[in-house]
């Protein structure tokens, strides 16, 4: 077997359709859907069925897939290391961002990388934390820089910084004299009494939004949602104008802005960096973006938040 025909099975699987996966794979519908009708007569059992329009592994297709996935992976390394022993003259930079950082990391990051790696193209995933640790997890992508939360207990994080989540109430809320004066230790608030009050909450379907309802359903609350966003500078700007309280990383907050801040309970951290599977080797191309990545988070970062990581 060609080790191209397991990125066809790969491919069928992640587009859930014979014709989008032959778009992306640049072959044509027929020639992808006789080579799956061919294995599938090798392999004596389906490796698809068909649900609505979509095409969906059956358990033995889960299975050759997972598979096929760990030797394309397996190759993938092989060459990454073997184009690192040459110049390096060329090739790809496979890298995923959330939209949360990702404008300002790569308008500083990557000019500096593409002076000295101007032949290197990068393949750019956007996305939620969350969908970028699948991206990662299935190899979609190589790197991705992002909040660690992880739900993939196959992947690793370095930490550029590491931070506090923290409750934040609006400039003269009724509770605010109970935050913590400046300089001393954040104090913990009941969300109880904040069972009326509304909220500018992230997204659903990201970690830090399951982080935020786990606290709400500990407090046997339902939070009040006056709006969702995908942007946590956003929200924060909601709370500083003080349409509503938030639940937010420490360094979106400014003490300047008259908001009030508070520990949850119990303490949350949450480490901004980049994410990869355990067993990437990184290439000479993929330390030096890394090590961009951090210099970027250590200039545009608290001195106290700053994690001293080096490749």
């Amino acid at each position: 077997m060609k080790i191209r025909y397991l990125s066809y099975i790969v491919g069928i699987a992640d587009a859930e359709s014979v014709s989008r996966a032959a778009e992306k794979l640049f072959i044509s519908r027929p020639a992808l859907n006789h080579y799956l009708i061919d294995l599938e007569s090798e392999l004596r059992v389906p490796l698809f069925k068909r649900i609505g329009k979509k095409m969906i592994p059956t358990h033995a297709g889960a299975i050759y897939i997972k598979a096929a996935r760990q030797m394309l992976e397996i190759k993938k390394q092989a060459y990454r290391q073997i184009a690192d022993i040459s110049d390096g003259a060329e090739g790809s930079l496979s890298l995923g961002v959330t939209r949360e950082v990702g404008v300002g990391l790569l308008k500083d990051v990557f000019p500096l990388f593409n002076r000295k790696y101007p032949n290197f193209r990068l393949d750019l995933l956007e996305g939620s934390a969350r969908e970028l640790e699948l991206a990662v997890d299935e190899g979609r992508i190589d790197l991705a820089v992002m909040g660690c939360n992880l739900v993939q207990n196959t992947l690793r994080h370095i930490p550029f910084i590491q931070c506090e989540v923290v409750l934040v109430l609006p400039p003269g809320h009724r509770l605010g004299h109970l935050a913590a004066p400046p300089g001393e230790p954040r104090r913990t608030l009941d969300l109880k009494l904040l069972a009326e009050d509304k909220f500018v909450l992230i997204s659903r379907d990201t970690n830090i939004r399951d982080l935020c309802d786990r606290h709400f359903v500990r407090a046997g609350i339902l939070p009040r949602i006056l709006m969702e966003c995908s942007m946590i500078s956003l929200a924060y700007n909601m709370v500083r104008q003080g349409v509503a309280a938030s639940i937010l990383l420490e360094h979106h907050v400014d003490a300047r802005d008259g908001v009030h801040c508070f520990s949850l309970r119990p303490k949350e951290m949450w480490s901004q960096g980049v994410t990869f599977r355990k067993d990437t080797v990184f290439t000479r191309v993929e330390e030096y973006f890394i090590e961009l990545a951090r210099d970027y988070f250590s200039k545009n970062t608290p001195f106290h938040l700053r994690q001293d990581y080096r490749i």
